[in-house]
């Protein structure tokens, strides 16, 4: 027997031996005979919709465990998750939860101690045995030095720090194993679960928790909670976390709307938003904001002022150049909805039958706000509003000095393991392919098997592998892949590497998932070579719209939309394939699985009904999954119409591109504001963007940020039936000095004799801006060039007139009002719209 397994074996009979002492009454089913029903119950029914297999495994778990805990963790994990899951790992986490209680006890009321210890995942990331992993990664010998809750979780706090350095990648969640041998590095989700599972190893209640989206900046953020001392306390960056409830953003917590945790068997404390079937979030905003929360109260009302019950309301934020839902809520059957939020600024968007309203919830210091939605029929009113984020006062603590050392050698542990792991890569000869096994990081060994089968693979598929941008995958495919899956994704690069019409498309052509699923496994092997795709996916055709028809038609077919019949979320391609009912999620990774099979570029986008193509010219559209066919056609162009955008300042100075928002259009399909896909602008200088888009109604949004504490939003409804143009005015616009220039403005320069001037004002004589500066630059004792479109009745020094300017200005009156400071030092060039307070440095 060789020592690996000889382990693994004394770890199993430990866990068993454990096992066998009583559980805590309350986790028994004569003790808590009410909840062990009602969990048994739950965890029969949710492996009806599994295979044969799968469900008979985890039938013989209940029968043999028949305890609330082992219920518990089978009602409460997806049905999909259990499906690729190994029961043995589901049981390895019983056997050490169960030691855990039969050790250590708890006084925590069942449902708590199930929800936020006994919990087997913390948020998307795949079941696995992880309990067993970290107690031997020194989590064990940290449990028995601990002398308190507080100081277990400060020794659990820099643990993570050895094993997680942050590192922004895609979406697709690492497990805590993942993350502890294979990679070392994580976004902010994956030191969420990291700490939380942590946590929880070692009897620490904790959960998630998140803002799906910033109000005030763009961007997300996900972060843990840990129960210490009976009440939830919120920790972040692992390396200052010495003491909760102090991290980053603490300083911003009055510029938040929601903070959502998630739990599963809640609390009557909690403020329940949202009820699922395995989970339910909760609004932990209190945790955070105290006393300065606002306790919001809404009333739905159709256009006669009558309450609507049950209109579904969303909390919408100003995120990433558009309204982003931090969660979608149903008021009552008497229309009304109430709920805790911070100070910053929100929309409140309801939908209802077809008729909406959007309104403005202003920051403000009230803690009882009111609002009426008036649900109407028809477009939304334009809106033109400034957004306000207030901060709050934090003062920072100072983490002791021992603290600091400890953090320093968890630092030096990571860089430790990651040294070693690139000495593995350097015994490659070739350097390219010493850096691809570099890429893989603890993940060596998947690398090494496919560099064994292919000793000298395309460089042109490393090179890709490695590209700093996410060339054709996220560098977290190779942190996770095996030799089989690295090997599939190969081949198909090389199906299409010479095919001229890919080019940048290859990611969304070749790429094994399409959102955020677990990478899929291999279905079988094609002419011995592993591949994602049965044989019945492939459709004939000559072009790839002939191809996607008879695709999208196959899909139809073979498989039905019934998300009560389908498992939940989304499984991994291997996973939907093997089912006949699949929810809108799935439907749709299926259908960008087969356009992307038959050599169609594909992506699944916002829509539930469409996805997003590269048809044969190019172009991008969407494609719809109900008809089959294309929503517009791409040999139509009278489909499309042509809206101009002028984009100016309050004075009705244009805005370059360089320093424009950013403009959006939109429509709302079921409640949500989109973005029109495929359809961004042409920007065809001096603050001109042109866009071809289909006809019918549509949203322009412009967004900015002032401050971190002020966001414009502006909207407009278009009803595009023919060629638009359109002004908008950004007020307010925030300056600031880019560097280089754009467009041609140098040529205003010409043929001025610009020796001896580093500073140069283009803008007309008598343009109030332009008097303002000059007179600025003169108090400065600066020497500048002053360039015009047209002479001044009286000589003034250092003015030129450009015919250039002139000409500029007759195609566009706009330009008249314009203002621009360039600046030219050791040959480097800035560059400044409107009024500056200061010149650069």
């Amino acid at each position: 027997m060789n020592a690996k397994r000889f382990t693994l074996l004394i770890v199993f009979l430990a866990c068993a031996i454990a096992s066998l002492a009583a559980l805590p009454s309350a986790f028994t089913s004569k003790g808590n005979p009410g909840l062990y029903k009602t969990l048994r119950s739950k965890a029969l029914g949710n492996l009806a919709k599994l295979d044969r297999h799968q469900r008979k495994e985890y039938r013989r778990l209940l029968k043999e465990q028949d305890d609330v805990l082992m219920a518990y963790l089978l009602a409460y994990e997806s049905d999909a998750n259990l499906q690729i899951a190994r029961p043995a790992d589901v049981l390895s986490n019983y056997l050490h939860v169960r030691a855990l209680l039969n050790t250590h006890g708890t006084s925590l009321d069942p449902e708590f101690y199930l929800s936020y210890v006994a919990k087997q995942t913390v948020s998307d990331e795949r079941i696995e045995a992880y309990r067993e992993g970290l107690l031997r990664d020194g989590l064990r010998e940290i449990m028995e030095s601990s002398t308190d809750e507080i100081d277990l979780y400060r020794k659990v706090s820099q643990w993570c720090v050895g094993r997680l350095k942050f590192q922004p990648t895609s979406g697709r969640d690492q497990t805590p194993l993942d993350i502890t041998q294979k990679s070392l590095l994580g976004r902010c989700e994956e030191m969420q679960i990291l700490f939380v599972a942590a946590a929880r190893t070692v009897g620490l209640p904790s959960r998630p928790a998140s803002t799906p989206w910033w109000p005030h900046q763009d961007n997300n953020h996900a972060w843990a909670e840990v129960w210490l001392d009976g009440a939830w306390h919120y920790t972040g960056d692992m390396d200052a976390a010495y003491w909760p409830d102090q991290t980053w953003f603490s300083g911003l917590i009055d510029k938040t709307v929601l903070i959502l945790a998630d739990g599963s068997l809640p609390a009557a404390s909690d403020e329940v938003l949202i009820r699922g079937k395995y989970d339910c979030v909760i609004n932990s905003i209190r945790n955070y904001a105290g006393e300065r929360t606002r306790s919001l109260s809404i009333q739905t009302l159709d256009e006669q002022g009558n309450p609507l019950p049950n209109t579904s309301v969303g909390v919408m934020v100003v995120n990433w150049s558009a309204l982003r839902p931090l969660a979608w809520l149903k008021t009552d059957a008497e229309g009304k909805l109430t709920f805790s939020v911070g100070r910053g600024a929100f929309y409140l968007a309801a939908e209802q039958d077809g008729k909406r309203a959007l309104e403005l919830v202003p920051s403000s210091d009230s803690t009882l706000i009111n609002c009426d939605l008036t649900l109407k029929a028809g477009p939304l009113a334009d809106r033109d509003d400034r957004l306000v984020y207030p901060s709050n006062p934090f003062e920072w603590k100072q983490a002791p000095e021992d603290w600091n050392e400890g953090v320093k050698r968890e630092k030096e542990r990571w860089n430790a393991i990651d040294r070693s792991w690139a000495r593995v890569a350097a015994s490659q000869a070739d350097s390219l392919n010493a850096e691809f096994v570099k890429a893989a990081r603890g993940n060596y060994a998947g690398a090494l098997e496919f560099l064994r089968r292919y000793p000298h693979p395309c460089e042109g598929f490393i090179e890709d592998c490695l590209a700093e941008e996410w060339g054709i995958m996220d560098p977290k495919f190779l942190w996770q892949a095996s030799a089989d899956q690295i090997e599939a994704v190969y081949h198909a690069y090389l199906k299409y590497e010479d095919d001229e019409n890919i080019g940048q498309d290859m990611g969304s052509l070749i790429f094994p998932s399409v959102r955020y699923e677990e990478l899929p496994q291999p279905l079988g092997f094609r002419n011995g070579i592993p591949s994602f795709y049965p044989r019945s996916f492939y459709q004939q055709g000559e072009t790839r719209l002939e191809r996607l028809n008879r695709a999208a038609r196959w899909l139809k077919r073979n498989y039905k939309i019934d998300p009560d019949k389908a498992l939940s979320g989304m499984p991994p391609l291997h996973v939907v394939i093997g089912q006949k009912y699949l929810n809108n999620a799935q439907y749709k990774l299926m259908a960008v699985s087969l356009a992307r099979a038959n050599g169609i570029p594909a992506y699944a986008g916002f829509r539930s009904k469409h996805i997003g193509v590269i048809f044969d010219d190019g172009d991008s559209g969407y494609y719809d999954l109900e008809t089959c066919a294309p929503e517009i056609d791409p040999d139509e162009q009278e489909a499309l119409v042509k809206l101009t955008v002028l984009v100016s300042d309050e004075s009705g100075a244009p805005l370059g591109s360089n320093e424009r928002a950013m403009l959006i259009l939109s429509d709302i399909r079921e409640g949500d504001y989109a973005w029109l896909e495929g359809y961004s602008g042409k920007d065809e200088g001096n603050g001109v963007l042109s866009f071809q888009v289909p006809k019918g109604e549509c949203y322009l949004s412009a967004i900015y940020r002032i401050s971190d504490s002020l966001t414009a939003f502006q909207t407009k409804h278009l009803d595009l039936d023919d060629s638009l143009t359109v002004e908008i005015f950004l007020k307010d616009y925030p300056r600031g000095w880019n560097d280089g220039v754009y467009y041609e403005l140098t040529e205003l320069l010409t043929p001025a004799d610009t020796t001896g001037f580093e500073i140069f004002l283009i803008g007309n004589h008598d343009q109030e801006n332009s008097i303002r500066l000059a007179e600025k630059l003169r108090s400065l004792g600066r020497k500048f060039l002053w360039v015009g479109y047209e002479p001044a009745p009286q000589p003034i020094a250092n003015y030129v007139v450009s015919q250039l300017w002139a000409q500029w200005m007759t195609e566009d009156q706009r330009n008249r009002a314009r203002t621009i400071t360039l600046t030219l030092k050791n040959g480097k060039w800035d560059s400044y719209e409107g009024l500056w307070d200061h010149l650069p440095e």
